[in-house]
């Protein structure tokens, strides 16, 4: 789904680390209610991962929808799509092409869905991104739901809130380690062994760097 600039709103590019959405969507002045039907709610899947050379594309988007299935399993059913794949999570949404299209996708009459979920947290937001993005779902009246609040996140709860700060420093934290272990491991040269890769970030774990050039390589 290509991303599509609505009315009055920058181009993603143009959007400096994302904040003119909030500040579009309040220009907009509607605010749809969501219709969640007799089925339940219909949800929107978003997904994301960083680098299509050493993650696995399919393997990761598998297991990020199979954790979003379980988590809205008998609230209701996922019913589209946002995935995006090569793209940092430092990036803002306005600069990931499908996480701009489901962004494009909230003013449309007929987008078909009222809820948004995410398999993981970091593949979503990183530091203060959510706090970006949920003025602007609020406006919409879509929910957000995520495994690390167990369902649905209450826009006005303070232990929610707390819990999206903490979660958003430590995914940036986590890129700060992980880039800092490879320029560990491009000082190394070599292959690097068992020991090194245990201590590495959980962001590393399932993935092979280059023996040589790994310098050029970021998550």
């Amino acid at each position: 789904m290509a991303a599509t600039a609505l009315p009055g709103m920058p181009a993603a590019g143009q959007a400096a680390g994302g904040d003119m959405l909030p500040l579009w969507a309040e220009a907009t002045g509607c605010r749809r209610a969501a219709g969640h039907g007799l089925g339940g709610l219909r949800f929107a899947f978003y997904g994301r991962v960083s680098t299509e050379d050493w993650q696995d594309p399919v393997t990761s988007r598998a297991r990020q929808r199979d954790q979003a299935v379980a988590l809205v399993a008998g609230h209701g059913r996922i019913v589209a799509e946002f995935f995006d794949t090569g793209y940092s999570r430092t990036l803002p949404w306005a600069r990931r092409p499908q996480a701009a299209a489901l962004v494009a996708a909230l003013a449309a009459p007929d987008r078909g869905w009222d809820a948004i979920v995410i398999g993981e947290y970091e593949r979503a937001f990183c530091d203060s991104q959510y706090a970006s993005m949920a003025p602007l779902f609020e406006h919409y009246g879509i929910q957000l739901w995520t495994p690390e609040v167990g369902g649905r996140i209450d826009f006005h709860a303070e232990d929610h809130e707390e819990t999206m700060l903490a979660l958003g420093l430590q995914s940036k934290r986590e890129i700060a380690r992980t880039r800092i272990f490879v320029r560990m491991i491009s000082r190394l040269d070599c292959q690097p062994r068992a020991s090194i890769i245990c201590s590495w970030p959980s962001a590393l774990k399932s993935i092979r760097p280059p023996v040589s050039g790994v310098h050029s390589w970021m998550p």
